[in-house]
């Protein structure tokens, strides 16, 4: 009898669902605007604990296919101007190429960016499918519109690799410096290529760099990089020659994206940042670059693992602060104001972000503080699935409205980091506070249990749960309080279903769940 009871029970768990997810579980079906969506949003593609990136990969193309190109444009289009995603508004164009050429060649030049962007596009659709005119017209296109000396210096292989295919015949000896990337080219001569270095004055100030560092003139080289704004991408060949001075001038001349990206490189080399750190990273300089929150964070932890050598220490807050354990001591990180200002303009990115139609509503933000939390994202060395969780629950709990902050493993833990605290502080805390089960239940039992009216509930969760079920609380939840997330079908969240993927044990919908009770 126990056994049907609970059976019956996981049968009305499930009413409605009208699909198997990559587990064998009850699911619901995602529409192909909501998914087609969701992958251009979000990109994706790589390994899950559900699937492997070659199924999800797999369906990516399935979706592609049946797509019609209308919807596939505006969604590539958005992927990649709105949530800076590159692989799959790329694969996208690709099939887009197949359906629409008239749109495709509107759409080309939103999607394609950069140079490494130009690169994928061919190296796919040399994968998937030949180079016809209307593809040819696209590339030509943008190499007539888009290259510039900085291009042809940091992209040179990609460009020449694109004038070949595309058989680009223009008329700027620019272009006779890309294609001097390959060996024996046809046609090229010294006399076309000196032609590039008098005409593009950057492409004679790197060949100038070069000489000096052949001549060991590195503070002139130094000098010369910065007043020529060089592409250090371009010279990781002569990485080897590079003295404090020169890098100290690739600090002061380098976008802040690449700043970033350097960052430890720069203090392993003893460069004195403060100054230009403070000057080169703000909100406003982040926002035009396009650079996500967490680039940020990743660029912060990498400098302080950089810096053994700096004597100055300061100790996380304690987990006792956040969470009320005593004994437990957080690991110390040196610190510079360097550090200091990527914390700040964290903060900054947080308390000045537009929260207006956040604030319409009261929130609980309920971050999965489970052990499988700490796994890392792709190949990620600093980003783990816990610091999505936390970032996002920081950047919420500095929102101007009403917000509720529930961590929970096996039980829902009490979040005792103030608005106040910074966005460091609290992500330090639920990072360096992860372990034990996931019971996904928890937070819906305890807002049941504390009569917490809210108006959305967002979890944050791998979803490898033990837990009695996520679904079945949530259920139970409406069916005790008619109204709460019931339609006419049965029951379905309100909210948004981020994934529907759940482990063998889950009754959980997916990777990051999110629902609302009104």
């Amino acid at each position: 009898m126990k056994e049907l009871k609970e059976n019956l029970s996981a049968l009305a768990t499930y009413a409605g669902a009208d699909t198997r997810n990559a587990e064998n579980f009850p699911a619901w079906s995602m529409s192909d605007a909501m998914r087609l969506e969701q992958l251009a949003m979000t990109g994706t593609l790589g390994s899950s604990f559900y699937a492997s990136a070659k199924d999800l990969t797999a369906e990516a193309i399935a979706l592609l296919e049946r797509a019609d190109a209308a919807s596939l444009a505006k969604a590539i289009v958005r992927g990649r101007q709105e949530g800076f995603i590159r692989s799959f508004p790329i694969l996208g164009l690709l099939y887009l190429s197949q359906k629409d050429a008239a749109l495709f060649q509107e759409v080309f030049p939103q999607v394609v960016l950069t140079g490494n962007d130009l690169g994928d596009f061919i190296d796919l659709t040399r994968r998937r499918r030949g180079f016809g005119r209307s593809v040819k017209r696209a590339i030509t296109n943008w190499l007539a519109t888009k290259t510039t000396p900085y291009y042809a210096m940091k992209y040179r292989k990609q460009l020449a690799d694109a004038i070949r295919i595309s058989r680009f015949r223009g008329s700027d000896p620019i272009y006779a410096y890309i294609l001097n990337a390959y060996s024996n080219v046809k046609g090229m001569s010294e006399e076309k290529l000196e032609a590039a270095y008098q005409s593009c004055p950057e492409l004679a100030a790197r060949r100038k760099f070069i000489e000096l560092l052949d001549e060991g003139k590195n503070a002139e080289a130094a000098q010369l990089l910065c007043e020529a704004k060089l592409d250090v991408d371009s010279l990781t060949a002569y990485y080897n020659r590079f003295d404090a001075k020169i890098w100290r001038a690739v600090a002061e001349c380098t976008p802040v994206m690449k700043f970033l990206k350097f960052l430890a490189k720069f203090a392993r080399e003893r460069v004195d940042l403060d100054k230009i750190a403070e000057e080169k990273i703000t909100v406003d300089s982040l926002k035009r670059a396009k650079v996500f929150p967490f680039r940020l964070y990743t660029a912060y932890r990498a400098y302080l693992d950089a810096l053994p050598l700096c004597g100055k220490a300061f100790e996380n807050k304690p987990f006792a602060e956040a969470f009320g354990d005593e004994e437990e001591k957080m690991p110390k990180f040196p610190v510079l104001s360097v550090a200091d200002t990527l914390a700040k303009v964290l903060e900054d990115y947080a308390t000045q972000y537009d929260w207006s139609d956040f604030a319409k509503y009261n929130w609980v933000i309920a971050p999965d503080m489970s052990g499988s939390m700490t796994s890392p994202i792709g190949r990620s060395e600093s980003l783990t699935f816990s610091t999505v969780a936390a970032m996002f629950t920081a950047f919420f709990n500095k929102a101007p409205m009403p917000v509720a902050i529930l961590p929970w493993a096996e039980k829902v833990q009490h979040y005792r980091l103030l608005r106040q605290d910074s966005v460091i502080t609290q992500m330090n805390a639920i990072t360096n506070a992860v372990g034990g089960g996931t019971y996904m239940e928890a937070p819906v039992e305890y807002m049941l249990a504390q009569n917490k009216h809210v108006d959305y509930s967002v979890f944050i969760t791998d979803s490898m749960e033990y837990g009695s079920g996520w679904f079945a609380a949530w259920k139970n939840t409406a069916v005790n309080s008619p109204g709460r997330g019931l339609s006419s079908s049965g029951w379905t969240p309100t909210g948004a279903v981020r994934s529907r993927k759940p482990r063998r044990k889950s009754t959980a919908s997916g990777r990051f769940s999110a629902g609302m009770i009104p």
